[in-house]
């Protein structure tokens, strides 16, 4: 397959070093704080919503109708380089930080024994949190106590009992996980735990390289390259957005755009900076067709995670519950008004037309074995997982962890097996 792409194009923004480091401030001192080696501070976020109104959050998210404004300036600290510093590029231990417990997360429950409440975010680290008995929008079904129902194999359902226990309890009201759970993995989106901040300046380090950029059903297989993942299309090269905290920053982006307005027909991604000095103020804003949304958010959460893994309903649940985003995938993947479909039909239109070129062993006249270069179809060639089904049907959390994990096996044998395709004589 080919891979000509030129990827050493200059950001129009700087990117975070370690010297840029933010100290944690109030709402009302964050907007004067200055990033000093990104060369400006975030400002303000204007929104085109549905409704208008105000928002905490940086992220400005078009809602295809209306005016809006958020305002808030993100929170938290920045030190070193934002990817060395969110990410590992191994399957180390499970990250520490926010999001720990949770109604939705699969973390203990009240009085569970060092897993935090429901609601507080405290307790231990993501060793607590473990793979769920599930709906098909992603939420837990939980037992006459209302706790969580940890699975005891991949893909419990409630039509084997004995593919999930129930929490034991130590004391009246206190109950504690039983042996047995399975801990969920991570990887390296370990993102999800970054201040606000961080996925802020990423967002607009994206959609500066996107400024002004419409994507919709006709456009999107010629402005994102074989995993779905977006392109930077410029006279003279073609960079792919790599970064993973840029995806994981769309992703983010995306989700709460949609489910801020499931209804609308397009949505627009924008943010205003401020940089330092005389310099005035810049708008970047990126329009993402209702139809794409869904499709985009998969690639990006799939270019952000672990090339070499497997993307899980538990994962994905979790991570977005991370960022408070949780309830809005669970009515994407649901609601009949979104209509999100993800089947074989869906995989082949993605991927049927795609061929790249790799090397296939062979045994030449003498007896040698050598590698000729072949076009092979991406379809055909790739090997995909199958995410376990919880409702047989063609959406839920199940169908769009399935399409997420379909983009990760692709990207890796894209980064495995692609070579540029032999010249043409």
């Amino acid at each position: 397959m080919s891979t000509s792409r030129n990827t050493s194009g200059v950001t129009r923004l700087a990117t975070l070093t370690a010297a840029a480091v933010i100290p944690l401030l109030g709402a009302a001192a964050i907007e004067t704080a200055v990033f000093p080696d990104a060369g400006f501070f975030m400002q303000s976020a204007q929104a085109q919503q549905g409704k208008g109104g105000n928002h905490d959050n940086l992220l400005n998210v078009g809602r295809g109708k209306g005016q809006g404004q958020m305002g808030g300036q993100g929170r938290g600290q920045m030190g070193g380089s934002a990817e060395s510093d969110v990410f590992r590029d191994d399957d180390g231990g499970r990250p520490e930080g926010k999001g720990q417990g949770g109604a939705d997360r699969g973390g203990k429950p009240d009085n569970a024994g060092g897993g935090g409440g429901p609601t507080s975010g405290k307790g231990g680290d993501y060793g607590d949190i473990v793979v769920i008995l599930r709906e098909d929008d992603g939420t837990p079904i939980r037992d006459i106590n209302g706790n969580i129902q940890p699975c005891l194999v991949v893909g419990c359902t409630e039509d084997n009992p004995d593919s999930y226990t129930q929490l034991v309890e130590v004391e009246e009201g206190d109950y504690e996980m039983p042996e047995g759970v399975i801990p969920v993995e991570f990887g390296r989106l370990n993102v999800a735990r970054s201040p606000e901040s961080v996925t802020d300046h990423s967002l607009a380090e994206l959609l500066s390289k996107l400024d002004g950029v419409s994507i919709t059903a006709a456009t999107l297989a010629s402005m994102t390259d074989e995993a779905g993942r977006l392109l930077v299309i410029n006279d003279d090269t073609i960079s792919t957005i790599d970064s993973p905290l840029e995806n994981f920053a769309l992703y983010v982006a995306l989700i709460e755009a949609a489910g801020s307005e499931p209804d609308a027909d397009s949505y627009t991604l924008s943010i205003t900076t401020s940089p330092m000095g005389d310099d005035p103020e810049e708008t970047f804003s990126m329009t993402v067709s209702a139809d794409v949304v869904m499709t985009l958010a998969a690639s990006a959460f799939s270019a952000a995670s672990d090339k070499y893994g497997d993307v899980t309903v538990d994962e994905m649940m979790n991570l977005t519950g991370f960022v408070d985003l949780d309830d809005e995938l669970s009515m994407l993947v649901e609601n009949e008004s979104v209509g999100y479909v993800y089947d074989d039909n869906v995989r082949d239109t993605l991927y049927g037309d795609i061929t790249v070129w790799v090397l296939t062993e062979d045994v030449d006249a003498d007896g040698n074995t050598i590698y000729r270069p072949e076009e092979v179809n991406l379809l055909d060639t790739v090997v995909f997982n199958e995410v376990p089904t919880i409702d047989d049907d063609t959406n839920g959390i199940d169908a769009f962890t399935q399409q997420t994990d379909d983009a990760v096996q692709v990207l890796e044998f894209v980064h495995d097996f692609a070579i540029e395709p032999p010249a043409t004589p």
